[in-house]
């Protein structure tokens, strides 16, 4: 960057700028002065480039909100596009999302790889769930890592599918899925075109620049409704199971989290929020959600770090779960009898639920019971706590079954099958065939 005045650097995903910072202070001090020539361009406003479609709404916003935290407090800035140029497919959620964080453009490229319908626009609005648009760009070039050959920037023009509703477009340049970026070859070819007969101009710039020009031109510009799905990468959504479940399972604690720590907060000023700890998680599971590792595509190395983080998350979390539930139920618990088994279940969705939940003390086997929790609420469920109807199981001699419950009654032959059904008040068969 020292050498060529007129180059400019575009990096996304706040966590690969937080490791610079935390592990070459140098190189980051150096990144900030770059940065305030405007030549070193933060850009996205996200964690990390994230999966479009497994993440879910709560993580989507999540990655906006430590993005953008990190941007605004290293930078003194927010991000107002969003760079997502690899991944498997986009929510349709996301323009909503998006705009809710202060972003109102969208860079990506990867709808060019599928595999029987092309997409058929570059420069486009795209439309949410509930009407929310941004401005989107698909680079033309079908790339994000062009070497700035002359047949690259043919080929950006010939292939843009909005010609005459716009009139610029975007070639992304160098090794951008190693982050490695351009080299001075790159650079040197790009500098020849830049006004070159018989070749589109070519001009160094930022995406502010870049999107203000097409905003001066969306009068013409068409607009796409809902999911953005790719045709291709479809295996990304079963594979690898466990890194899947874990993020579900990470995602489910740290709102529990937050929601019963919130709660003992109000309920006692004493309690000490968690917030470091709760963000330190969060981005552990931010960087799980990038779109190579939550999707499984990626190496066994990085499988096995995802596995490592998302231990941390239940290992750490389930401490703070515990101290946040002492501290809001603490005097509930007390006034229990301590010989007693009585437990405490906790509902932590916004509305009342009704649930089985099931119970196992040291006086006898598991026990359910059917209880009712208030919304962001709990309730105590005694020692005892029989059945309003005690289930019955009888077995005959020829090996069949009979099941009932007090309400309904099964039959089942010597094979499992069930051979009849019945309703006991008032008494109604159901014969099944």
């Amino acid at each position: 960057m020292e050498k060529n005045p007129d180059f400019i650097f575009v990096c996304s995903q706040a966590q690969q700028i937080e490791w610079v910072k935390t592990y070459y202070p140098g190189l980051y001090a150096t990144i900030q002065e770059f940065e305030k020539k405007g030549r070193f361009v933060p850009v996205g406003g996200t964690w990390v480039e994230m999966d479009g479609n497994l993440p879910s709404g709560e993580s989507m916003v999540r990655q906006f909100l430590q993005g953008q935290r990190f941007f605004q407090q290293e930078f003194g800035k927010l991000c107002l596009e969003f760079w997502l140029p690899d991944t498997f497919g986009y929510s349709a959620q996301l323009p909503q999302i998006m705009r809710g964080c202060g972003i109102r453009r969208f860079l990506t490229q990867k709808l060019s790889w599928n595999l029987v319908n092309t997409f058929p626009h570059n420069t486009f609005f795209w439309e949410g769930l509930d009407g929310s648009r941004v401005l989107v760009h698909f680079p033309p070039a079908d790339s994000y890592g062009l070497s700035g050959r002359v047949d690259e920037m043919l080929r950006t023009v010939k292939n843009n599918k909005d010609k005459g509703r716009v009139n610029h477009s975007v070639a992304l340049f160098g090794f951008g899925d190693g982050g490695g970026g351009p080299t001075q070859k790159m650079l040197d070819r790009l500098q020849r075109m830049k006004d070159t007969d018989g070749l589109p101009r070519v001009q160094m710039s930022v995406p502010e620049q870049f999107f203000s020009a097409l905003e001066k031109e969306k009068a013409q510009l068409c607009t796409w409704v809902g999911e953005l799905f790719l045709e291709l990468h479809n295996g990304t959504y079963t594979t690898h199971g466990q890194i899947k479940k874990g993020n579900r399972e990470c995602e489910r604690l740290l709102h529990d989290i937050e929601i019963l720590s919130s709660l003992a907060l109000v309920q006692k000023r004493s309690f000490q929020y968690p917030s470091a700890q709760l963000q330190h998680l969060w981005r552990l599971l931010l960087l799980n959600q990038f779109h190579d590792v939550l999707p499984g595509s990626c190496i066994q190395l990085v499988a096995e770090d995802a596995m490592r983080y998302y231990s941390e998350i239940r290992s750490s979390g389930a401490q703070l779960l515990k101290e946040a539930t002492h501290s809001l139920c603490g005097e509930p618990l007390a006034s229990q009898d301590k010989s007693s088994d009585t437990i405490l279940v906790v509902n932590t969705l916004p509305w009342e639920r009704t649930e089985v939940v099931s119970k196992t003390g040291p006086r006898g086997p598991e026990t359910l019971a059917l209880v009712t929790v208030p919304s962001l609420g709990f309730c105590a469920v005694p020692e005892s706590f029989p059945p309003p109807h005690p289930v019955t199981i009888s077995k005959e001699a020829d090996g069949s079954v009979t099941l009932a419950n007090g309400i309904i009654q099964a039959c089942l032959d010597p094979l499992g099958r069930m051979v009849s059904l019945s309703l006991l008040h008032p008494k109604r068969y159901f014969f099944i065939p």
